[in-house]
């Protein structure tokens, strides 16, 4: 497997710009408290791995969970864990900027190779590609991008040979690129996002920049396994985006809370920047994107505040046409999250005084 580009942090892409036109279809679904399910309570099992240290997030792939670490934790960037005999089974990832080492991750995909993940890390724009089974802790290949110029905060993999990228530096919200850069295509307006909407301090739709407006609704992006979705929802914002891969269709639902958090107009090196205001909720602070219906992860508080045993998060799961399948309850704080659908388990790494993996059954 071979590839060709790099993801930032925001990530930068060199595109060819090919003969495609931004020709898609957008539509948008609101729903409010009133009109989720009862919530189904689930009571977590929590580990005590004292190997996690201070997790960030987690993918559950081929019966394993894979929880990776924040950057202040050297040298065991990830941890795998035995899902069947739930049991540590060692580390990976060895800290700094020598062959296959790395810094930091902020984002882990698997692979169509069995036992095969993808770590990201933004501070050298690297991927880096482990092998889950053997006992090496460095990265068994790494890849570069070469010279790049257009600006993407997450991506995801629609193939062995394209990708999907969220963009910053301009109104298109969405590109769809093969790894050597060729454009598939170009969709979504962040126009469209602010379009009609109440905005804080009285501030007009022809004030903002498309800097400023797409740093808004940024947030996580997965895809699910047969690559035929993929889904983005807002960290800060309230919305959450199904976006149909092979047409480039997207389907918008907003919430209960408000679509556009508070802020102010600020700059930085002569861009707009918003300056959020602090008490302004964390809204969807991850994704999971399954077989026939995706989940998100609700907290609905200030950053500040995630850590608290009080208003805890929800997970809600809808199916790819908008629809509220279900409301879970939890009854730890979860920064990530990730499905094991055959076994109807929950895996998430919690926020609390002493992190660690949790599982929930549903």
């Amino acid at each position: 497997m071979k590839i060709k580009f790099r993801n930032l942090c925001p990530l930068v892409v060199l595109i060819q710009l090919g003969c495609s036109t931004p020709n898609f279809q957008s539509d948008s679904i609101r729903f409010t408290e009133k009109d989720l399910p009862e919530p189904v309570l689930l009571k977590g099992h929590k580990f005590d791995f004292p190997q996690i240290i201070n997790p960030r997030g987690i993918l559950v792939t081929d019966s394993k969970a894979i929880v990776f670490e924040r950057k202040n934790v050297q040298n065991d960037k990830f941890h795998i864990i035995d899902l069947v005999s739930e049991s540590y089974v060692q580390s990976k990832g060895i800290d700094g900027l020598g062959p296959g080492e790395i810094t930091v991750i902020t984002q882990i995909e698997e692979l169509d190779e069995p036992n095969k993940i993808l770590t990201f890390d933004p501070e050298v724009r690297l991927f880096s590609k482990f092998d889950l089974l053997d006992t090496n802790r460095l990265a068994e290949d790494q890849f570069r991008a070469p010279e790049t110029a257009y600006f993407i905060t997450k991506a995801t993999f629609t193939s062995d040979s394209s990708f999907l990228g969220n963009a910053v530096d301009g109104w298109s919200k969405y590109l769809h690129l093969t790894n050597s850069g060729d454009t598939l295509g170009i969709f979504g307006d962040w126009k469209d996002m602010i379009k009609g909407k109440e905005l804080p301090n009285g501030y007009k739709e022809e004030e903002l920049d498309a800097n400023l407006v797409s740093s808004l609704f940024q947030g996580p992006l997965k895809i699910n396994s047969s690559k035929k979705y993929a889904i983005k929802v807002g960290l800060r914002a309230n919305y959450i985006d199904i976006i149909q891969i092979k047409d480039h269709k997207i389907l918008t639902l907003f919430g209960s809370e408000k679509d556009i958090p508070d802020f102010e107009i600020g700059y930085w090196d002569g861009y707009q920047m918003p300056s959020l205001n602090p008490n302004s909720p964390t809204i969807y602070g991850d994704v999971y994107a399954g077989k026939a219906s995706f989940f998100v992860l609700f907290k609905g508080k200030p950053y500040s505040q995630i850590s608290d045993m009080t208003n805890l998060n929800r997970i809600f799961e809808f199916d790819y046409k908008g629809k509220i399948l279900n409301q879970y309850q939890l009854d730890y704080p979860l920064f990530g999250f990730s499905i094991d659908e055959n076994n109807r388990k929950i895996y998430g790494v919690t926020t609390d005084e002493e992190p660690n993996l949790v599982r929930f059954d549903y």
